[in-house]
């Protein structure tokens, strides 16, 4: 087992300062060893639902290809730290809590000078595809050993043909309901930690007819 504050320090080496401050709160979503925290000038709360970062990816050629991030109900109603891998008994299991998450989003705007003057025509054609980043990090907590079946997993997820189907409140939010990893895997090392390692991937949001189109 993984000690709390050995997933602390995890997210620490892999993120830098602001996922140590960060981290506090997952665990403490957890309702797990809260007496171990000082969370200074952070609130207290009891027993927050964390399942609005639940995410489920589902390939559009092939439904059996589904990836789940969350943070799963134990006993007693608490919330746990995963890191569990899917079993044929459990193909639905989280591998992993929820990645963090970033949204970038432009116009296609084309800007026109106006000769002779300070003036310009703004043409806006509409609104490009969200840009998506997504990084989160993989642990072993059984073997303590490289994370060799989670890192395939993710390799899986990311190499497969097709686009996904996301289910997500925050997807929900934006109006997102199909994305398309397009570029940008990446898995590296953690420094001092040998059975957890880093990943990260990029993704744009599309609509099926839009990703026909495209690869016709």
């Amino acid at each position: 087992m993984i000690s709390l504050s050995g997933i602390v320090e995890r997210y620490n080496e892999a993120f830098g300062y602001t996922a140590m401050k960060i981290a506090p709160r997952i665990i403490q979503a957890t309702g797990l060893g809260l007496s171990n925290f000082m969370l200074s000038n952070i609130p207290v709360l009891s027993e927050p639902d964390t399942s609005y970062a639940d995410m489920i990816f589902t390939n559009s050629l092939d439904q059996s290809k589904r990836y789940s991030f969350g943070v799963p109900t134990i006993e007693g109603g608490h919330r746990a730290i995963p890191f569990l891998k899917p079993t044929e008994a459990s193909p639905n299991s989280f591998i992993a809590p929820p990645p963090m998450v970033s949204f970038r989003r432009g116009k296609h705007v084309v800007r026109t000078s106006i000769d002779r003057s300070n003036y310009e025509v703004v043409e806006n054609f509409g609104m490009k595809p969200y840009e998506i980043s997504l990084q989160g990090i993989l642990v072993d907590v059984e073997e303590h050993h490289y994370p060799q079946e989670l890192v395939q997993t993710m390799h899986e997820l990311f190499e497969a043909s097709g686009t996904y189907a996301v289910s997500s409140e925050i997807f929900d939010n934006l109006g997102i309901t199909e994305i398309f990893f397009d570029d940008d895997f990446e898995v590296t090392f953690v420094e001092g930690y040998v059975d957890t390692v880093k990943y990260r991937a990029h993704a744009i949001a599309v609509s099926s007819a839009e990703f026909l189109l495209q690869e016709q």
